[in-house]
């Protein structure tokens, strides 16, 4: 059965009244005309959303809503492998396309049969309003046409927009008027929570909706929140998905600061758990494990110091990953730390030579915790002169002369003194920094057989650009 052509007009006509594209003219001055006319015709056609019908059980359907709307038991969906966005999209829909009125969709159809088009159409409608207004064409900015929309609705209360909320909130005025109607009392909360609550999955990845799930987020009630918390984690796909959009990552971080119970934070760390890997190395969900790690206690954030710390080679070596991996240290406590420094101590010699892993280790060596600090220095040793001349593990090695046990700092100093070519250390881009750290953090005899080491060299320091710094200390220039 064929869509109604007079209702796809009027649903496609929405948006361009909001910013006065359908009234035409650029005149931003003239009164604004009443638009209360489209959402009775909408209605008397049959177009709602069903917001206030109770939920029933319903196949799924080729767009896999059902089971976002109406969150129900099911077995446990995790994936064996790690969570992999290609691989889901292969066998999923999207989830957040624009709800989709086409004329294909025989169900939709038949459930919402239009009656006979009416006999005046939108735009005929609004050519006899010009008419009675003398012929102008009336246009109204777009604030000015929320302002209307606002007042219009304000006296008669949000009954009125009853199965066309989810329309509204996708609006960029509309989802600002409903914002405001959320601090109005209870009632308001639960008429906009009736009309939007099913349709929480797309609107937390749309760019205007979002703004309204998250403050329905901090105003919902305890029992409100369980269901928002329910439709999202029903599927362990869904709310991972969310995190990865840039709009959506921002509505999942405000559901985690409004979580109240062990049992929402459990449901929410289960469900972005088979994303995790994929999550932390997103530049808007790595945001969303970060949350997490804040806002949660260490007992609640275990399942995610567990992944960190078998994982911690490649959280370690990825822009947002390395991140992530301090603030897991930072939020850890007990044996769930323990355990993540020992295994990034294990991995240490990779993840020093890494453009981001490096600032892990250094993390680690301020840590002064000693069982970290040995293992890492006997993975260093007999290997300071190769890690001094790379960019990144020499400031890796930089740290350990700053951070490590006398005995441990003389092991990476008399390596440097054995090297048959010093000189070649002296006028390296990143080695002659090191050499400088050694001078600064050594004292006794190991200072001055260094220094000694150095002094036949005096002319080369003052006339290589990389040497400036170490000619500089003063007991070379005695």
């Amino acid at each position: 059965m064929k869509l109604d052509r007079e209702m796809e007009m009027l649903l496609n006509e929405i948006p361009l009244l909001h910013h006065g594209g359908l009234l035409g003219g650029s005149d931003g001055d003239a009164e604004a005309e009443d638009i209360s006319y489209l959402i009775h015709e909408l209605a008397a056609m049959g177009v709602v959303d069903g917001d206030d019908e109770p939920p029933e059980p319903v196949a799924a359907d080729g767009l896999g809503f059902s089971s976002l709307i109406y969150p129900m038991k099911r077995e446990n969906l995790v994936a064996s492998q790690p969570f992999s966005m290609a691989n889901h999209c292969a066998h999923m829909p999207s989830l957040f396309d624009p709800f989709p009125f086409d004329a294909a969709a025989d169900d939709w159809d038949l459930q919402y049969s239009p009656p006979p088009a009416p006999a005046t159409t939108p735009r005929a409608r609004c050519k006899n309003t010009r008419r009675k207004n003398g012929g102008r064409a009336a246009t109204m900015s777009p604030k000015k046409c929320a302002a209307a929309a606002a007042a219009k609705t304000h006296g008669e209360g949000l009954s009125g927009l009853r199965g066309f909320m989810y329309h509204v909130a996708r609006d960029q005025h509309g989802c600002r008027f409903l914002q405001q109607r959320l601090d109005d009392g209870k009632s308001e909360v639960d008429l906009i929570f009736a009309g939007v609550a099913r349709h929480a999955t797309q609107l937390m990845v749309d760019p205007f909706g979002n703004y309204l799930m998250q403050k329905l987020f901090a105003v919902c009630d305890a029992g409100q929140r369980m269901a928002l918390v329910l439709t999202l984690t029903g599927d362990p796909f869904v709310l991972v998905t969310i995190s990865l959009n840039v709009h959506g990552t921002r509505a999942v971080q405000k559901l985690i600061e409004s979580l109240r119970t062990k049992e929402e934070i459990r449901l929410v760390i289960e469900a972005l758990r088979p994303g995790f890997l994929e999550l932390i190395k997103d530049p808007n969900g790595n945001h969303v494990v970060q949350k997490c790690l804040q806002s949660f206690e260490a007992h609640d954030n275990k399942p995610i110091f567990d992944a960190a710390a078998v994982r911690c080679l490649d959280i370690g070596m990825q822009s947002h990953g390395c991140c992530v991996l301090q603030r897991c240290i930072a939020r850890s406590r007990g044996e769930h730390r323990e355990k993540l420094v020992a295994a990034i101590a294990c991995n240490g010699f990779e993840l020093a030579q890494d453009a981001y892993g490096n600032y892990v280790v250094q993390y680690v060596i301020d840590l002064k915790i000693p069982n970290a600090n040995s293992s890492l220095a006997q993975q260093f040793e007999c290997n300071y002169i190769h890690l001094s001349m790379q960019k990144f593990s020499s400031n890796v090695v930089e740290k350990c002369l700053k951070v490590f046990k006398e005995a441990d700092k003389a092991k990476i100093i008399l390596e440097l003194l054995t090297t048959p070519h010093l000189e070649q250390l002296l006028q390296h881009p990143y080695a002659n920094y090191v050499i400088y750290s050694a001078l600064q953090n050594s004292k006794g005899s190991l200072h001055s057989a260094l220094t000694n080491a150095i002094r036949p060299h005096v002319e080369l320091l003052r006339t290589s650009p990389y040497c400036k710094r170490i000619y500089s200390r003063a007991l070379l220039k005695k």
